[in-house]
């Protein structure tokens, strides 16, 4: 029995390492949750540096934006100042080679002066109805000098000064007997090759060819298809007859007397005024005189007609 109680209490090495091993346990929990305490606390630590390290690559973000916003800004500044040389600096010398005088050239008037020939009588900022109804006209050129000619049709039909001359007065009699405001295609060339007598051929030749400025009202049928035509100066747009009244110009209404308005659309080297003047010069007793003409950016507006026959 003694043995029995000695096995019994010899069992206290294994109580003991019971308890041992439940101390054991606890060290290993205490140590478990010490590796959890400094795992989480590196995880945190590297989630807040990891924070960090984004609040750095969102700074890098926003001054990269501002970077990229001084560069778009630069780059607009630089297309504004490339549409300020382009609008300003080209187009103001082109505008000036148009209207300017050259040195070697005789002086001429400025034709962007709005026809203010006449008596200012008021300004009105609204645009007025107008007295006559305006009428665009896509009539064809009476004499259409890009018409093929009858002997050759690979060469054109070439006309008179004197023919030329005739139909300008025809057509300013039908734009006078109109009960509106007549507005037609006309195109303005220098070199035209006018035959020296009506009997002459189409084909030129040095006895038979006069070259000067032609004014042509109508549409011409074959502008752009006429090579003897091309690299010549010349001027299209459209033309009206201004009859005698009050007329309302960019805000200011003046009383005019009966001439040629004349808005341009295309331009291809330089024409002066004054030869313009000269090819009106068959109607230079019915229009304003001295200055027949003006160039307008867009058709003066009749509010007042003044004069029934004229």
């Amino acid at each position: 029995m003694a043995n029995d109680l000695d096995d019994i209490f010899g069992d206290d090495e294994d109580l003991a390492s019971f308890f041992n091993e439940e101390e054991n346990d606890d060290d290993e929990l205490a140590a478990l949750f010490s590796e959890d305490e400094e795992e989480d606390d590196d995880d945190l630590a590297s989630l807040f540096t990891e924070d960090e390290e984004d609040e750095d690559d969102l700074a890098s973000f926003f001054e990269e934006d501002e970077v990229d916003e001084e560069e778009d800004n630069n780059d607009l500044a630089s297309f504004f100042d490339e549409e300020s040389n382009e609008t300003g600096k080209n187009d103001t010398g082109d505008l000036a080679s148009f209207f300017g005088n050259n040195e070697d050239e005789e002086e001429e008037e400025d034709d962007d002066s709005g026809g203010l020939f006449g008596e200012v009588l008021g300004t009105f900022s609204e645009k007025p109805a107008p007295a006559l109804p305006y009428k665009r006209e896509k009539r064809k050129a009476k004499l259409d000098i890009t018409k093929s000619s009858k002997d050759d049709h690979r060469k054109v039909k070439r006309y008179t000064k004197s023919e030329l001359d005739e139909q300008l007065k025809r057509d300013y009699k039908y734009m006078l007997g109109k009960p509106y405001m007549v507005i037609q295609p006309v195109t303005i060339m220098a070199d035209y090759p006018y035959k020296k007598k009506k009997s002459n051929s189409d084909s030129i030749e040095s006895y038979n060819v006069e070259y000067d400025y032609v004014l042509v009202i109508g549409k011409l049928l074959k502008w752009r298809s006429t090579e003897e035509f091309k690299r010549k100066p010349y001027k299209l747009g459209e033309i009206m007859y201004m009859k005698r009244g009050v007329y309302w110009v960019n805000g200011t209404q003046i009383s005019m007397n009966p001439h040629f308005a004349i808005v341009l659309h295309r331009s291809y080297k330089r024409i002066k005024s004054k030869r313009i003047r000269d090819m009106l010069a068959p109607l230079k007793q019915r229009l304003r005189p001295g200055k027949p003409f003006s160039i307008y950016k867009e058709f003066p507006i009749l509010v007042e007609r003044t004069g029934v026959f004229s």
